[in-house]
């Protein structure tokens, strides 16, 4: 082989291994816009426009959904969730702010059955519902303005859609029941033990061939 030609084999792996880190990270960030969707877009407005931060941030978000242990509802408990979420409609018509804020509260309380933590309860949501995100996110802007009766009924009612919309996909998503506990093994039966106190099993078996008490005893009288 030429020097020149060792030369082009040495440039082209340099140029390969120079480019590796930048297919890498494109790969990357595409699997992230796919998984996260408009979220991803969010996330990247709010890091004006850094693609490595944006990657960092969704990429930690996977880490602490990763490290949730979500819990499956027994389908009764399922089904409360469902009837009380489907039934905040009804209120709505006499009491829009309240109907809003106590169906947010009821998916509240599922979050916390099925495991999502307090602290980063949105973006570990994320990970699963990324297509609901940014419309609950709106919600929780109006409800927090609704307190102030600072949101129009039209407001009011698409935060209580949203927030309906979230609770019923959470309810359908599948998690693992919690692990039962094994049955206990059962015990062994004590041994019947005769009047000596020692277990039948462990008394000696006579010796074959010697004689019965009584039959030596016999003998003995006859022979003085």
């Amino acid at each position: 082989m030429s020097t020149v030609a060792v030369l082009l084999v040495v440039l082209l792996c340099a140029a390969a291994a120079a480019a590796a880190p930048l297919v890498l990270q494109r790969l990357r960030t595409r699997r992230l816009r796919t998984r996260f969707g408009p979220e991803y877009e969010r996330a990247l407005r709010s890091h004006g426009g850094d693609v490595r931060r944006t990657d960092r941030e969704l990429a930690d978000r996977l880490a602490l959904r990763r490290g949730l242990r979500l819990t499956g509802l027994p389908e009764a408990e399922r089904e409360r969730f469902t009837t009380a979420i489907r039934g905040f409609q009804v209120l709505f018509v006499e009491d829009p702010p309240r109907a809003a804020a106590e169906a947010d509260r009821t998916l509240q309380s599922l979050l916390d059955r099925v495991g999502y933590p307090a602290s980063g309860r949105i973006e570990a949501l994320s990970v699963d519902h990324a297509r609901r995100i940014a419309a609950y996110r709106t919600a929780r802007e109006t409800l927090g303005r609704a307190d102030g009766a600072g949101a129009d009924t039209e407001e009011l009612r698409s935060a209580l859609l949203a927030i309906r919309g979230l609770t019923l996909e959470v309810l359908g998503r599948e998690h693992p029941a919690p692990a039962e506990r094994p049955a206990a093994a059962p015990r062994p039966a004590p041994a019947k033990t005769l009047g000596t106190g020692t277990p039948d099993a462990e008394r000696p078996a006579p010796a074959t061939g010697a004689p019965a008490p009584e039959r030596a005893l016999g003998r003995r009288a006859v022979n003085s």
